[in-house]
């Protein structure tokens, strides 16, 4: 088997990067690929737990040398996740990334390193469809700092509708490639 792609996830704070990337993986899995999920979320509390936790629940092994929780180097770890993925005969590398309450320059300063560091085939926008008016404003501002392939939608389980997505599709450009409706792994 061959390694063949790596999707890093991109966002803000609390929109759901990390149950996605579990879910992504399943999805992946059902498809018969092999994938790793890899923590490099280090800044939020318990993020690689959570990762985990939901990697655990799918069946997929998690890739996570640093505790996180404010501890270690996101870039790096990014980096040893490839070569691992090709060690332990990964086709897919899933990198969870961390994300802050606003955009901010730190925040897009290592979401880019991290692009840099591994070359993802996908960048994946990951946006809370109960995000309203700030959607058009937080894509953009990601699309023009880090850049990316499609964008993903979470929490369509609540209240919104999906107008987000109908919007950073018209001023994007980029495609909705995946929407997540709730906290089950299949949802």
């Amino acid at each position: 088997m061959l390694f063949r792609s790596v999707v890093m996830l991109a966002g803000l704070q609390g929109a759901g990067k990390t149950t996605l990337a579990a879910k992504l993986a399943l999805w992946l899995k059902d498809q018969d690929k092999t994938p790793m999920l890899v923590a490099a979320d280090l800044q939020r509390p318990n993020a690689v737990q959570q990762l985990q936790v939901n990697g655990e629940r799918v069946g997929v092994p998690v890739f996570a040398p640093e505790p996180g929780n404010g501890t270690g180097n996101p870039v790096d770890v990014a980096r040893a996740s490839i070569e691992e993925a090709r060690r332990k005969l990964h086709d897919v590398v899933i990198i969870d990334t961390a994300g802050r309450l606003g955009v901010d320059a730190e925040l897009m300063q290592q979401a880019k390193d991290i692009r840099d560091a591994v070359q993802p085939d996908e960048v994946l926008f990951v946006v809370d469809a109960m995000i309203g008016q700030d959607a058009v404003t937080t894509a953009q501002a990601f699309l023009d700092g880090v850049g990316y392939d499609g964008v993903v939608l979470t929490k369509l389980d609540g209240d919104a509708r999906g107008g987000a997505a109908l919007s950073i599709r018209s001023i994007t450009g980029k495609p909705v490639m995946f929407s997540s409706s709730g906290e089950k792994m299949t949802d």
